[in-house]
């Protein structure tokens, strides 16, 4: 039994009439007799009642044409649906980020995103580099805003930088050298630092360790937290301070983070996904992403240390490019 048996089998119950079926539905007259013939005896039973002047529905037809409706609507519902899912309009998409470095872009970028697309399910999780990694692995997530992967990993994955980020100082307001617009790092060989725990972020970690080298010292860490806001925490409270991405300034606590010399190296935040992914609703949600990165490059990158306010797209939606 195919679709088409039930179409042409609905056309002649709706109108009782071989020839107005015929022109309604575009195809000849004997065809549409044969298939419905084709499709009785393939039942087993008789639908229509024909004499040369009149045709009508028998009782098992009249059951059956139910059915053959309900089953033509789902076959078009279908249809659309998947219509839709081409276009990214439709299904799922889980979001990994990483808290502080996502805060100035990503609510703006999830409004505008369910604004074109409200009927997509959007999963989102707060997650370490680490732990991004074990969610891709495991099916939770499909892209993930996150630091530069690790080398054994990379042939995996797309990865394109949303912005560049550089280290800087975190200091309690009261603190020694709170006053100074620039800090020069060797000026803090003696103090106290805490730093966000190496195993949920390794190349942050590195760099700040590889950054005070530079500078002519190894900082003497006494704790590693596995949140960002114990981070911050414990450097209000004057125990210590810390080294941190420039990104912390969006989290409007009443911490001091100023520039260091010598500079880090850039600290990139990237958007990543699986190259095997060709979801298009992964697709439709990237090129919003790339409609907002000249934005956002331009406040993290052109305008370092100042205040970090929410990022809007553009109200003109210009053509996306792909910026690597």
């Amino acid at each position: 039994m195919e679709l088409r048996h039930l179409r042409y089998f609905v056309g002649v119950a709706h109108h009782l009439n071989y020839s107005e079926a015929s022109r309604r539905l575009h195809v000849a007259q004997p065809a549409i007799s044969q298939t419905i013939l084709d499709l009785e005896e393939e039942l087993g039973i008789k639908l229509l009642h024909r004499t040369k002047r009149t045709v009508q529905l028998t009782t098992a037809g009249a059951v059956f044409l139910g059915e053959a409706e309900q089953i033509l609507r789902h076959a078009t519902e279908a249809a659309q649906v998947a219509r839709r899912a081409a276009r990214g309009e439709v299904g799922n998409l889980g979001i990994g980020f990483f808290g502080s470095a996502s805060s100035p872009f990503l609510p703006s970028l999830v409004q505008s995103y369910r604004q074109k697309f409200p009927d997509v399910q959007l999963r989102l999780y707060e997650m370490t580099p680490d732990q991004q990694l074990g969610a891709f692995d495991d099916g939770r997530i499909d892209l993930g805003f996150s630091r530069k992967l690790p080398p054994d990993r990379r042939a995996e994955f797309e990865e394109e930088n949303v912005y560049t980020d550089q280290l800087g100082v975190a200091l309690c307001a009261n603190h020694r050298l709170a006053g100074q617009r620039i800090v020069r790092l060797k000026e803090l060989a003696s103090e106290r630092f805490v730093q966000f725990h190496r195993k949920g972020a390794r190349t942050l970690f590195d760099e700040v360790i590889a950054v005070c080298r530079r500078a002519g010292f190894s900082p003497t860490i006494i704790s590693e937290p596995d949140f960002m806001g114990s981070v911050l925490t414990l450097v209000e409270s004057g125990l210590c301070l810390s080294i941190v991405p420039g990104c912390l300034r969006s989290l409007k606590r009443p911490v001091l983070i100023k520039p260091i010399i010598p500079k880090s190296a850039q600290i990139p935040l990237c958007v990543t996904w699986r190259k095997s992914d060709e979801n298009p609703v992964l697709m439709a949600f990237l090129e919003i992403l790339r409609e907002l990165k000249p934005a956002v490059r331009k406040q993290m990158e052109e305008h370092p240390w100042q205040e970090i306010r929410p990022i809007r797209l553009p109200n003109k939606s210009q053509p996306a490019k792909r910026l690597n």
